[in-house]
């Protein structure tokens, strides 16, 4: 291994934790019905809906191709699957609340109805519109390796997540740009990871 690719990791990596503290900040809170005594609807500026989308996918990605950088590792597409993984559990636990207010917010997402239901409305919208962002790097990533099994989960993936999220277009195009932008830096400082 490299130090290169180590200096890079690294660099990649302390990326992504600062995108994922920029959106805890950023993000809105919209706690599940029965936490709502202990946590109210938290929107820090009108665009933190808009915002968080594309900040977590941008997040999620460098994540991925970081610890791929660090360890010195080819990137397989496959591996590049986890992106929309990390990213739509970290964007449900930002704006369910529960990094904000874990004591009121986990003990109400235990119950099934109250799952069920935190998964709709916004949350579920921000939620899709990361996943379908973080879902261009194995796309990109599929496409480049001509790895056909991980093209044909990621465009499922991705399709889904825009089917599902159709009600809330600025979160799909707002992830997709966050997505792009992500694949594009890593594009362009590890190409031999990114590049055919």
């Amino acid at each position: 291994m490299s130090l290169r690719s180590r200096l890079l990791g690294s660099a990649l990596l302390v990326a992504a934790v600062a995108v994922f503290a920029a959106t805890v900040s950023v993000a809105p809170t919209v706690p599940p019905e029965s936490a709502t005594d202990s946590v109210s609807l938290i929107a820090p500026t009108p665009y933190s809906f808009i915002a968080t989308p594309p900040l977590l996918a941008v997040g999620s990605v460098l994540l991925v191709g970081g610890v791929a950088a660090l360890a010195g590792v080819d990137l397989s597409a496959r591996a590049t699957l986890l992106a929309p993984v990390f990213g739509g559990m970290a964007a449900f636990a930002v704006v369910a609340g529960a990094l904000a207010a874990p004591a009121a917010v986990l003990p109400a997402l235990v119950d099934p109805e109250t799952l069920s239901a935190a998964i709709t409305g916004r949350r579920g919208e921000i939620a899709l519109g990361t996943v379908a962002g973080a879902t261009v790097a194995p796309v990109v990533r599929a496409t480049t390796t001509e790895d056909t099994a991980a093209l044909l989960v990621g465009s499922v993936l991705l399709l889904a997540a825009l089917a599902a999220g159709a009600s809330d277009p600025l979160s799909l195009v707002g992830g997709g740009v966050g997505g792009a932008v992500a694949v594009a830096l890593l594009w362009a400082v590890d190409p031999e990871r990114w590049r055919p």
